[in-house]
């Protein structure tokens, strides 16, 4: 019996077009990344998409040309993880330093197996990008991807946006659908209190070699540590505010919304009037 497969075509966003760009970034900002899809890409961060509700990961060339051709992929069903994130942020807390503040305690390794669900009072006070730029650095924990339930932020970004559902409340009430009805559906639980986490600032080659921007960086315990310091061109028992800034960088996938930049330019411009 032969497949019945819809036919399908592929909008060209050519260099120059109003609508290209990365695609975990053009994506949520067209309204084509909506709760409940399945998104894969050859980039590891696609896992961006799962700030929406979405089911996202990256995937290999291979993958890619096998889902062009079928809209299908074969994949080993993860187990799910839960991460529950409370506790008011402080000043000069962002969502990056959330996730990398659980990336340095858990490990560079600690979601191997798992797909990710972050939730708690934290993850529902953020603002999409926010939200995006923890989901994006879900794989640096060695996760499936990263997701985030579904409510009334997600709804209100996606509405109005060029590729949104033409039926909107339909799909609103779909959405609403898509959450984890307890946390004992979850395999595992990772609490994290983030009350008390400072900025936080990596000092080596992987996410793991993190700490907050007051701490001195840790003695060397093995030859990953000794070759990171070496690299970097650090010492253990400094601390980030040792370091002067020649140099800043700022436009990352995880970091490079607009929102991000004016946060950027605030520092940038309190910097430069205490200066003066």
């Amino acid at each position: 019996m032969e497949a019945n497969v819809k036919e399908f075509g592929i909008h060209l966003c050519d260099l120059g077009d109003k609508e290209q760009g990365i695609v975990h970034v053009i994506g949520p900002e067209l309204g084509l990344t909506n709760p409940g899809m399945v998104i894969v890409c050859g980039d590891s961060h696609t896992a961006t998409h799962g700030a929406f509700g979405a089911m996202a990961f990256g995937i290999g060339t291979s993958e890619v040309e096998h889902v062009l051709a079928t809209q299908t992929i074969w994949q080993t069903k993860p187990k799910n993880m839960g991460v529950h994130v409370h506790g008011k942020l402080p000043k000069g807390v962002y969502a990056k330093d959330v996730i990398l503040g659980l990336i340095a305690r858990e490990g560079v390794a600690f979601g191997n197996g798992y797909s990710v669900e972050y939730y708690g009072e934290t993850i529902e006070g953020l603002t999409m990008e926010e939200r995006m730029s923890i989901c994006n650095m879900t794989i640096e924990g060695g996760a499936k991807y990263g997701c985030i339930k579904p409510d009334q932020t997600t709804f209100d970004y996606i509405k109005g946006r060029k590729y949104a559902p033409e039926d909107y409340e339909t799909a609103v009430a779909d959405w609403k659908m898509l959450y984890t009805d307890s946390p004992d559906d979850f395999d595992k639980i990772i609490d994290f209190d983030v009350s008390d986490l400072a900025p936080q600032v990596s000092w080596g080659t992987n996410p793991g070699m993190t700490v907050g921007v007051t701490t001195p960086f840790p003695e060397i315990k093995d030859e990953d540590d000794r070759k990171a310091y070496d690299y970097i061109g650090l010492k253990p028992g400094q601390t980030a505010q040792d370091i002067p800034v020649t140099y800043a960088f700022f436009g990352s996938c995880t970091n490079g919304r607009l929102s991000d930049l004016k946060a950027a330019a605030k520092v940038m411009k309190a910097t430069t009037l205490i200066r003066k």
